[in-house]
């Protein structure tokens, strides 16, 4: 049972290691999901991924102080989630509209939105939308409760929201980081690639280890327990 949670990251990592996701553009606009129906996925929900599933993402979301970097779909689904962010209203652009971005925080901070909760005022942004850039800087930071739904709300103004779980448990709180567009180039658009690329192997390469960790944590446990078994009953 101790074990429980460790498992259900290193699970996901496995099953999610070898995922195919293919940049496309927005083909369908999917139906809006409340945020209080996103909650951390249980073991079942890790269980269930189809990991030979291709994936169509929207773009990507850099954020080079956390060394972050996951793909963005075009909304929510349970699936989606396990693998990237979640676009709340997919209908929205960015040229002149409040993107709201879902991600899970599983604990773990080389996974999907693990490492939000360390942002700071000022860091950038890059949203990679649709072939095109999108830099924001942060300019605000909160804790609201899932009822709260004006973080939500589009302002008609070149914003990006980002919202994650505070801890990650069941929990009714949401971490929000609020970002103004300060500029929009395709100039860099390789560089931001090339960056998400080593981003995206540095973390797959710590999470490997963490998978071979707990595997063998586990294994050392079993064993112990074994052992310990075997002496009391031969008493």
């Amino acid at each position: 049972m101790l074990f429980l949670p460790f498992l259900k990251q290193a699970l996901l990592i496995y099953q999610t290691e070898n995922t195919t996701v293919t940049t496309t553009s927005v083909t369908k606009v999917a139906s809006p999901v409340s945020i209080e129906a996103v909650q951390p996925p249980d073991l079942a929900d890790v269980l269930t991924f189809k990991k030979d599933t291709v994936f169509l993402a929207t773009g990507n979301i850099l954020i080079p102080a956390l060394e972050m970097s996951v793909p963005v779909f075009n909304g929510i689904t349970n699936q989606n989630l396990l693998i990237g962010a979640g676009s709340l209203f997919p209908e929205r652009q960015p040229q002149n509209h409040n993107m709201v971005l879902i991600g899970h925080h599983l604990g773990r901070d080389n996974l999907l939105f693990g490492k939000l909760l360390q942002i700071q005022v000022g860091d950038m942004i890059y949203l990679r939308y649709e072939g095109e850039i999108y830099q924001y800087v942060v300019k605000e930071t909160q804790l609201v409760h899932q009822t709260e739904l004006q973080v939500l709300e589009d302002h008609q103004q070149t914003e990006i929201t980002l919202i994650t779980c505070d801890k990650p448990t069941q929990t009714q709180w949401r971490f929000v980081v609020r970002g103004q567009q300060v500029q929009k180039s395709t100039s860099n658009l390789a560089q931001i690639k090339q960056q998400e690329k080593a981003i995206v192997q540095k973390n797959q390469c710590y999470n490997q280890g963490y998978v071979l960790f707990v595997v063998l944590s586990l294994l050392l446990c079993l064993l112990l327990g074994i052992i310990t078994i075997k002496r009391i009953s031969s008493k």
